[in-house]
């Protein structure tokens, strides 16, 4: 058998009314109202030196740390009150009161470390090119803002990139920052790597072609490819004994990597700056056969 139903649709809020009347939630709910709504009215700043206790009747009780905060809250409770009852649409808080009671300390959010001195010295440096005095100036306080915000990635504990050597959060042991590992991929700087090796004293015209960055993301490559190249080559100066061919091919390869690294000319080059060559071919050189300049 089918059962009627009598009347029409009941409106949501009656029916909660209903719901919490019968469960006699209702007047717990209307109480609760005025310490959930407690922060809303006060703000931040005191929610966090206070704690609404509780209600009785029309009297809210609120805790805090101390007497002083108590007395100060106290002659400003009427403020207070206004915004609590905008807050709630009824007045049914009437009065506030203050005591003393235990009130967890929250900590401060950690201020940002200031940035530090200018790298002044640094800073001259970048800017030593420009000519102009009035441009130079303008070209030497962006410097210095430029050390300043790497000193203070330094002293966060940023590591430097390998490629452009600026410190960075993402740079791991040897693993460029994420705007270097993007320019190692450009297939422009990838033949320019390619074309460095074979013609070292080509490596300033690249800043024309591939600007700075591009220039050294080139020279990491080149740099790398070479290091594997003498680790090779001076494995086979070993195994091979006499063999001249591996170690002439080793001292010219050797001489392509220190131009790369020290952005030197061939006939600039010393014995001494062979400390500079990766330490199995640096071995080899110095061995007593490598010897030869």
């Amino acid at each position: 058998m089918t059962r009627r139903r009598y009347g029409g649709q009941m409106d949501m809020g009656k029916l909660m009314g209903a719901t919490l009347g019968t469960s006699r939630l209702a007047y717990g709910v209307a109480r609760a109202r005025g310490i959930l709504l407690w922060p809303s009215a006060v703000g931040a700043e005191i929610a966090r030196m206070t704690r609404p206790r509780s209600q009785q009747g029309s009297t809210l009780f609120i805790e805090v740390r101390d007497s002083a905060t108590a007395h100060h809250l106290t002659m400003q409770r009427h403020h207070f009150l206004k915004r609590l009852q905008e807050l709630m649409g009824d007045e049914s808080i009437q009065e506030l009161r203050f005591s003393v009671g235990t009130i967890k300390h929250v900590p401060d959010a950690p201020r940002a470390a200031p940035l530090p001195a200018p790298d002044r010295a640094r800073a001259r440096k970048l800017v030593q090119e420009v000519s102009d005095p009035e441009l130079k100036q303008a070209a030497l306080r962006a410097a210095e803002a430029i050390t300043r915000a790497r000193k203070w990635r330094e002293e966060q504990g940023y590591r430097p990139c390998p490629v452009c050597a600026e410190p960075s959060p993402d740079t791991g042991p040897e693993q460029p920052c994420r705007a270097c590992t993007l320019t190692l991929e450009d297939p422009n700087v990838r033949r320019a790597a390619r074309k460095i090796i074979r013609e070292p004293e080509s490596l300033p015209e690249l800043e024309e072609t591939l600007g700075d960055s591009g220039k050294n993301a080139a020279r990491y490559l080149a740099l790398e490819q070479l290091s594997d190249q003498l680790d090779l080559l001076a494995l086979e100066c070993v195994r091979s004994g006499s063999e001249d061919s591996y170690l002439s091919f080793l001292k010219a390869q050797a001489e392509v990597y220190l131009c790369l690294t020290l952005e030197k000319p061939r006939q600039s080059l010393r014995k001494a700056d062979r400390m500079h060559l990766p330490e199995r071919p640096q071995q080899v050189l110095e061995a007593g056969r490598g010897n030869g300049s």
